[in-house]
């Protein structure tokens, strides 16, 4: 009898008083997994991979994510994409943009998240 009242109130106490009040979009999580430059057809393109998680939203929901190219000031070069993700999924994906600077690609962040439900 002891060890089931210890396991519910264990339960109780994670599930319950330990659970998290924050909004759920602050636990949508957008990353940069991987970018480069791509040297091909006479362009140079720069590249990002990106994942979304939509780990908390009980249902599918369409997230706005623009990211920036470069670290010296990623808001000069952006590209924004628009994707629907369902409940407790992820999606996989990649933006291209023309890169024309000479130097090499030296970072790719994420400026803005956004994210409406369906």
């Amino acid at each position: 009898m002891f060890v089931v009242v210890l396991g519910t109130a264990a339960w109780y106490i994670e599930t319950q008083v330990n659970s998290s009040s924050a909004p759920v979009r602050d636990r949508t999580r957008v990353e940069v997994t991987r970018y480069g430059v791509d040297h091909g057809r006479g362009h140079r393109t720069a590249y990002a991979e990106y994942v979304i998680h939509n780990d908390s939203a009980p249902g599918p929901v369409t997230y706005t994510v623009t990211s920036g190219f470069g670290d010296d000031d990623p808001t000069a070069f952006t590209k924004t994409v628009v994707k629907r993700v369902g409940a407790h999924g992820s999606h996989t994906g990649s933006v291209r943009i023309p890169w024309e600077p000479a130097d090499a690609l030296d970072g790719v962040q994420v400026l803005d998240a956004q994210r409406t439900a369906d």
